[in-house]
């Protein structure tokens, strides 16, 4: 098993750890060797604490040589997305002007993969603020999918799907304002879930105003996703929007949910956006061969919704104009002009502007309930296209249909609004590259999302790497 290591589930790792089969020193020590040899045309990774990982492995091979238990992710090496804070490392978030910020805490997220027996091993890649669908900065440049060097990788959680999807550790984590798990996991044939708003409690420190950024990790099945989620979930005193525990395990609950009579509904858009067709073929494909395959009932519901792009740009670029009002106008050759336009935009808002997008999130709430009172689930593609030119921008058209900029990710920021739980899972590909089924269920039903995600990996295996 040693030489193929790197294309093991996570699953099965920590379990070969955990009962003394594998050394988490050996299993650190293979993905280091890849990772040297493998990302620096990549770029997925931004920081590398080696040492420290090698700390943290030999620590858990001591706890199983003592007869202890390590925890569920005994030994896993994982890597750090760089907008997620660990005390002591670098903190930059893809910002030149943050190059030298290092964290003075840990994240709860990262503190619980920690406790778990996870070894983390750096930071992986982020556009500037993840404010990009594409992972390219001033500070870090270009990181490229492993399908694909031509193409991005998504963001902005791109370093961290790129190096999962060529081996390079078998998770890492991400977090998801408006698609920054879900779009790079269908760029590069991944599992991204990201829960129930609050599902994964966040903090501790400040969590974002608008309440839309959810922490989860990019893995490359359902199950490993599962593992990693039972590690996590609870209730956390430093954020007042985390949920109670589930009180189950999805890991375990996974095979047991029955899916037949499963309501689902099938959408290309949402009613307001453009997806190109072959996207749109191959994401119908797999959601009719879910259907058939799990005993759901397709449903005639239409799912017509108003684009909510202007309220959820408005919702995120206060805290924006906060962190970078000290540095403009004066230090603008280091910010990245996208960043620039919304910060200027947060400066000319108003109150009557934020009381309108949040009227527009409130009825865009009220449509989904409605909806998932017909309902139990909505399939669509994740992205209306695939994977892009990785130095960016998107495309300026989709379709044949002139788009804003936004576009990329219009199937997926909906539900950062509403908090649904929402995974992308493997698909297919459109000429070559990687394309998601996006799967979402009414707010706390995050097991059916998984349990819907794994009926399809199972009826459409996908590789687990990246070809090299």
């Amino acid at each position: 098993m040693s030489d193929v290591l790197h294309a093991a589930a996570l699953t099965t790792l920590a379990d070969a750890i955990r009962n003394g089969r594998l050394r988490a020193r050996d299993v650190l020590e293979h993905h280091l060797a890849r990772l040297a040899r493998l990302d620096p045309p990549l770029g997925t990774f931004v920081f590398l604490d080696a040492d420290g990982a090698r700390a943290a492995a030999d620590a858990v091979d001591a706890r199983v040589r003592r007869g202890d238990d390590p925890g569920p992710l005994a030994g896993v090496p994982f890597g750090v997305k760089e907008l997620e804070d660990v005390a002591g490392w670098p903190h930059p978030r893809g910002a030149r002007v943050f190059a030298d910020a290092i964290a003075t805490t840990t994240s709860t997220h990262v503190s619980r993969l920690r406790a778990a027996g996870a070894v983390p091993v750096g930071l992986t890649a982020s556009p500037e603020m993840g404010a990009a669908s594409f992972t390219a900065s001033l500070l870090h440049g270009v990181c490229r999918n492993p399908w694909n060097p031509a193409r991005t990788p998504g963001g902005s959680s791109g370093g961290s799907a790129a190096a999962v999807a060529a081996g390079l550790v078998p998770f890492a984590t991400g977090s998801d304002s408006g698609g920054s798990l879900r779009i790079p996991a269908a760029f590069t044939g991944l599992v991204g879930f990201k829960g129930t708003y609050g599902r994964v409690p966040r903090g501790p420190r400040y969590v974002g105003f608008p309440n839309v950024r959810s922490y989860g990790v990019l893995t490359r099945s359902v199950a490993d996703t599962a593992r990693v989620l039972d590690s996590v979930v609870g209730p956390d005193e430093h954020d007042p929007l985390s949920l109670p525990h589930p009180g189950l395990s999805y890991e375990r609950a996974l095979a047991a949910l029955d899916l037949r009579g499963t309501r689902v509904a099938w959408t290309a858009d949402l009613g307001f956006g453009a997806c190109e067709p072959a996207v749109a073929r191959v994401a119908r494909a797999a959601a009719d061969g879910l259907v058939a395959a799990t005993g759901m009932v397709a449903t005639d519901a239409r799912v017509e919704l108003a684009d909510p792009e202007e309220a959820w740009r408005v919702l995120m670029a206060p805290d924006l104009l906060e962190l970078y009002a000290p540095f403009l106008p004066a230090r603008a050759a280091d910010v990245n002009p996208t960043l620039q336009f919304l910060v200027a935009m947060a400066a000319g808002l108003g109150m009557r502007d934020l009381a309108r997008a949040a009227l527009v999130r409130d009825a865009l709430v009220q449509s989904l309930a409605e909806l998932f009172e017909r309902v139990d689930l909505v399939l669509l593609p994740t992205t209306p296209i695939p994977a892009f030119a990785a130095e960016g921008p998107p495309p300026p058209t989709i379709a044949g249909r002139a788009v804003s900029p936004l576009a990329t990710v219009a199937q997926t920021y909906v539900f950062n609004l509403s908090g649904h739980p929402a995974v992308s899972v493997p698909a297919g590909a459109v000429d070559g590259a990687p394309i998601g089924l996006q799967i979402v269920a009414r707010r706390h039903d995050d097991l059916r999302v998984l349990a819907a995600a794994r009926a399809l990996e199972r009826e459409r295996p996908w590789p687990l790497l990246a070809p090299e």
